[in-house]
């Protein structure tokens, strides 16, 4: 075998000890098939080489020994001694030598490209910066816009069914119902009899009790005040979009008063006429 040939066949070795698992089957399958189509590993070298890696990768017992000059190996195939030589020597390191060269001539490339294109770099750059706040903008005015007004100006709600006597809570709560079902999410609680002032069942729906009687005058405040009794109700509201509470007062004569969040979100302390 002529010289220039084992220097191919030992760079060859070295490059495939320090870039492979020799423990995986697989990759020394691999190598090995690849070496019968090519016939690198000719020399004594290369056969002793071939006989290590498959041992290695079968799990075959071997004295770990470099192929080499036959001194222990730490990576049991080539020892670091023999890696080193071969590796420094002028044969590879005019092989190595050109991939150095095209790194060193791609990276001229590169400058000269970064330098012809950097302007247009930074104008791209710019642009994208500036498209991309302006849709930010964009974004938070609509959402400005669209956000619900907190504490809206509302009318309080009123029944669109007409006003009938009660006998009892039952009647009250039957009532009560039709405004509020259940099957819409609605919970009504009877809470107890108790009184209220007569006045209040006598204004007009959707009108604020407190409202009405702050503006009242003397000669007419006798009569209000005269109190009527009634059924108290507790109203909640609870689905995957509202959480509502509120109160209901209902007299013998089937007049609704409520108060909470079912009505003005102004003021939920407030009764209203209702019904």
């Amino acid at each position: 075998m002529d010289d220039e040939k084992l220097k191919q066949e030992l760079f060859y070795m070295v490059r495939l000890t320090s870039k492979y698992d020799f423990k995986r089957m697989d990759v020394v399958e691999g190598i090995l098939r690849l070496e019968n189509e090519r016939r690198i590993l000719d020399s004594v070298f290369g056969r002793r080489f071939k006989t290590r890696i498959f041992d290695i990768a079968a799990e075959v017992a071997h004295d770990g020994n470099c192929v080499i000059c036959g001194q222990p190996a730490e990576n049991q195939v080539i020892c670091n001694h023999c890696m080193e030589t071969i590796t420094e020597s002028d044969y590879a390191q005019a092989r190595i030598k050109p991939d150095k060269n095209k790194i060193k001539i791609n990276l001229n490339i590169l400058k000269h490209i970064t330098k012809q294109n950097l302007k247009k770099v930074i104008q791209y750059i710019l642009i994208v910066c500036l498209s991309v706040a302006f849709i930010i903008q964009l974004w938070i005015m609509k959402l400005w816009f669209t956000m619900p007004e907190i504490n809206p100006l509302e009318k309080p709600r009123v029944s669109s069914y007409e006003q009938i006597p009660v006998a009892d809570e039952t009647e009250a709560k039957s009532q009560l119902a039709l405004d509020f079902p259940e099957e819409e999410g609605y919970t009504i609680t009877y809470g107890r009899t108790d009184t209220d002032y007569t006045g209040r069942f006598l204004i007009d729906k959707g009108a604020c009790c407190e409202e009405v009687e702050d503006s009242l005058r003397e000669d007419q405040r006798y009569d209000y005040y005269f109190s009527d009794d009634v059924y108290v109700f507790y109203i909640s509201l609870n689905t995957d979009t509202a959480a509502k509470v509120g109160l209901a007062e209902i007299n013998n004569n089937g007049a609704i008063l409520i108060m909470g969040s079912f009505n003005d979100g102004r003021n939920p302390n407030y009764r209203y006429r209702f019904r």
